[in-house]
């Protein structure tokens, strides 16, 4: 992170057609959330395959009461100008939208960072990732956490989209409600930190979308299973998840 925070966390790397790698990460000092606390996005390019790095980009960089998670990064796989970098912004306001910057000169320079979908009030994104289309169709796909007013929160799988490289985005569309349970220490019934609230996708090469993720439907609440749902428009409508994982138990 060059040297100037306490710790980095949660590094991703995208690699785009010319070659050049970028690696993302977030970047803190402090407690998160807390006053004196700072907390930043970077982004590190490389053009020898990985045997060194520039210096690193800061696309944000906040203090105190606010703190910048779970990003990643997205080389466009036909353009390599473009880099798509994409993460949720939570403050102790209780607000959580999804952040998006971009480079459109090959991470000579990047945009200014902004949000691009807000849940509202009590609720946050998390697990943003960003896929593209054959057609060059952005497909953002990420966990939306709403919070009840009794405490409660439900969790959903949404996806926004963009058909100029980032410049616009469309409202959110549902995948599905997410039932992850998590996990638990067999011994000590204490809860394990897991990844249950970020999903993974992937386009295929005809454009067909699949998400998957950690899911407990197959099970009744018992157990977290492996769900998949996928997509023949591009995002805009989506199939009922079924279970891929071998074990129905």
């Amino acid at each position: 992170n060059g040297g100037d925070y306490e710790r980095s966390s949660d590094p991703w790397v995208a690699i785009s057609p010319d070659g050049t790698a970028y690696a993302i990460a977030i970047a803190f000092t402090g407690a998160a959330l807390s006053t004196g606390s700072v907390t930043s996005v970077l982004v590190s390019r490389s053009s020898d395959s990985g045997s060194s790095w520039s210096s690193p980009t800061t696309l944000v960089r906040e203090f105190n009461d606010v703190f910048h998670d779970k990003e990643t990064i997205t080389a466009d796989p036909v353009d390599s100008r473009f880099v798509y970098a994409i993460w949720d912004r939570i403050s102790a306001t209780n607000v959580g939208p999804t952040w998006f910057a971009r480079t459109v000169d090959g991470g000579q320079s990047w945009e200014a960072a902004r949000p691009i979908s807000d849940p509202g009030q009590n609720n946050q994104t998390i697990g943003n990732l960003i896929v593209v289309l054959p057609n060059g169709t952005l497909v953002n796909i990420y966990t939306r956490i709403d919070a009840a007013a009794n405490g409660a929160t439900s969790a959903y799988l949404d996806v926004i989209r963009s058909t100029d490289k980032g410049a616009s985005w469309s409202t959110s569309t549902r995948i599905a409600s997410q039932l992850t349970v998590g996990t638990v220490d067999p011994e000590t019934g204490l809860r394990v930190r897991d990844g249950g609230l970020v999903p993974s996708a992937a386009v295929a090469e005809n454009g067909d979308l699949y998400v998957v993720w950690q899911d407990s439907r197959f099970s009744n609440g018992v157990r977290d299973g492996i769900a998949l749902s996928h997509s023949v428009d591009g995002g805009l409508t989506w199939s009922a998840p079924v279970r891929v994982n071998s074990s129905a138990a």
